[in-house]
């Protein structure tokens, strides 16, 4: 009876960890009739649920670097409103070959949702940072950290003392993927860059990736799905 019990005990624990392991709340993709003009007063994103990406691998604290990503989506466009806290927002002159060292944000994303462990088509990385005070923002899109610098695009960065807000839209065309349908399973990661002034990259903050592999191994990004809003 024992050995009964403790196969049960066992059988519970292992549903209850496999359980728990899919568990986590999915990144939302929200569906609308008309996306927002970049650059507005930012009410298009009110009421609209985003993702919390506050997982340090590195260490670091909260007060560091975090943030809340929101994407959206019509029939054109992929959308994204970052708002991110940072202990000290900088100008990132660095060319879009190491944008990472400085002041930055990414997102990779995905439409491919079979497991796979270099990008293929429908994968994207997108990478955003701000140059100076007069200029939006600079964008680069890659495969696996190759970052080119993309032109079909609209950015624009408010910054703050310890804080800055990003929002974007990319043409499906762009990304290579086709327009989004309500229901449909996605994949994606966001990180944010964050670096003390004066110094390169101290700080990752990712939404659930333990590590700094999410750029180049599309198998580590995690499940969203497109919400019909």
């Amino acid at each position: 009876m024992k050995r009964i019990a403790l196969l049960v005990a066992a059988l519970a624990l292992f549903a209850l960890v496999s359980a728990g392991s899919e568990s986590y709340e999915k990144a939302k993709v929200w569906l609308v009739s008309q996306g927002p003009t970049i650059g507005s007063d930012l009410s298009f994103w009110d009421g609209l649920e985003g993702t919390t990406v506050d997982l340090r691998p590195w260490g670091g604290t909260a007060a560091d670097a975090s943030g809340v990503f929101t994407l959206a989506a019509d029939e054109k466009n992929l959308y994204l409103l970052a708002r991110v806290n940072d202990a000290s927002p900088q100008e990132n002159k660095k060319s879009a070959s190491s944008y990472w060292q400085k002041t930055s944000i990414e997102v990779y994303f995905g439409t491919n949702v079979k497991e796979h462990f270099s990008y293929v088509p429908g994968d994207s990385q997108i990478c955003l940072w701000g140059k100076d005070k007069a200029d939006p923002a600079a964008v680069g899109a890659g495969k696996g950290g190759a970052a080119i610098k993309a032109t079909n695009y609209q950015a624009h960065i408010i910054w703050g003392e310890k804080s800055y807000t990003i929002e974007a839209a990319f043409p499906y065309s762009t990304l290579g993927i086709k327009p989004l349908k309500a229901g449909q399973p996605v994949r994606c990661e966001f990180r944010i860059n964050a670096a003390k002034p004066g110094a390169d990259r101290s700080i990752i903050v990712n939404w659930r990736t333990d590590g700094d592999a999410a750029y180049k191994q599309p198998s580590l990004w995690s499940d969203g799905i497109v919400v019909a809003k």
